[in-house]
């Protein structure tokens, strides 16, 4: 037995590095191929740019208020990595979590597992463990060498494809999104929400060389009178896909849709973070956007509802090119835009180079406490946006906020 305990495969992970890639297939291949439950449980892939984890959510919240057992596998998390393996929204204990991060080590014990490809085999081991129904599983980092990619999906679901991880997936949509198309399958099936001419053009014609079946959602039977509890109208279209791809899903599975049971897996789907209003002493609006696409969509939600942010809290990765972002940021607020560092994070942005970049407005601070303490009195709403590990040092803070 590797890990006597949670703390000491707390310790293991950390050592792996969080942000260590190897972008081949080779390790997650052999695991696979030793694991031998490739078949116990239908997996739904969602793969793209934008929304990966609202629409991996309603998927979830769809299922359970069908009756199945699902276990779902997303990523990055907040405050611990036990909120990626969930089974009926639900994450596994720190005991289970040691058992099934033993069971991997046994089925491949030198094949040399990253950081999150351990946690992709752990979940699939967890989904076997506990007779999932369904397994929905939320792509990392593009497509073609994702470790979720080494499990052949019953059904694929693009979300929205847009510029990001540039250095990695390539400098151009095109490049991006043939990275992700390689998460089709041949003669598989696969559902995308409405894309831009070139990912549209590309994912077509990845497609047609596959002889993969791929829907588009906008020529698809909507289930009407959706009511995300999620804002935004980004939101609507995310579950909008999910309760496409879920009719999709049943019609290869042979489960009867209730659209009743749609409408309220839709209702109850919750994934924090995603332009969440909390009001204590100040409003506080939290929100993951950190490319073009999500601050159009921030942009537009905030100007719907009315709100106008007295200041910014802001954060990012380093390989973060910022000059497409930079202006829709300032022009959400007429105060203070604070550049802030995220502790421990080698891949963030230095909070001092992000304020000079920002410009004049801009303020640094190390991290989200000095950050927080610089708001003024006046500052009634703060938005705190950018990247998801910036969320995760204020949920670290503030864990209850984590809930529904």
């Amino acid at each position: 037995m590797k890990f006597k305990n949670f703390i000491d495969f707390s310790t293991y992970l950390d050592d792996l590095g969080l942000f260590h890639m190897d972008l081949s297939l080779g390790r997650m291949e052999e695991f696979v191929r030793n694991w031998g439950g490739k078949s116990c449980f239908p997996v739904i892939h969602v793969v793209g740019t934008n929304g990966k984890g609202s629409t991996s959510s309603y998927l979830t919240s769809i299922g359970c208020e069908h009756g199945l057992k699902v276990g779902t596998f997303t990523s990055p998390h907040f405050v611990t990595p036990r909120e990626r393996i969930t089974i009926n929204g639900v994450m596994l204990s720190e005991e289970e979590w040691c058992e099934v991060a033993n069971q991997v080590m046994e089925i491949a014990p030198d094949v040399g597992l990253t950081y999150f490809e351990l946690l992709t085999c752990m979940a699939l081991v967890a989904f076997k463990n506990n007779g999932v129904d369904l397994a929905v599983m939320e792509a990392g980092l593009g497509g073609r060498f994702d470790a979720t990619n080494t499990v052949d999906p019953d059904l694929t679901v693009f979300t929205p494809i847009g510029l990001d991880h540039e250095k990695v997936l390539g400098a151009t949509i095109d490049l991006i999104a043939a990275d992700k198309a390689d998460a089709m399958r041949e003669n598989g099936t696969a559902i995308s929400a409405i894309q831009v001419p070139e990912a549209m053009a590309v994912l077509e014609s990845r497609a047609k060389e596959l002889g993969c079946k791929l829907y588009w959602v906008d020529e698809q039977e909507v289930v009407a009178d959706l009511s995300p509890s999620l804002a935004g109208a980004h939101q609507k279209q995310n579950a909008q896909l999910a309760a496409c791809a879920w009719r999709l899903f049943c019609g290869r599975s042979g489960i009867a849709v209730n659209a009743d049971k749609v409408r309220g897996g839709v209702q109850k789907a919750f994934i924090a973070g995603r332009l969440q209003v909390i009001k204590s002493d100040r409003t506080c609006i939290l929100d993951g956007a950190h490319n073009t696409h999500a601050f159009e969509a921030l942009e537009a939600e905030l100007a719907r509802s009315g709100l106008r942010p007295d200041a910014i809290i802001f954060s990012c990765m380093k390989d973060k090119n910022l000059d497409p972002v930079k202006e829709t940021l300032l022009r959400l607020t007429d105060g203070p835009v604070i550049a802030c560092g995220i502790e421990n994070n080698e891949r963030a942005y230095p909070f001092n180079e992000l304020a000079k970049v920002l410009g004049e407005r801009a303020k640094p601070a190390k991290g989200i406490d000095e950050a927080l303490s610089m708001l003024n009195s006046g500052d009634k709403t703060v938005l705190i946006c950018g990247s998801l590990y910036l969320l995760a040092a204020f949920y670290t803070r503030y864990p209850e906020f984590l809930e529904k």
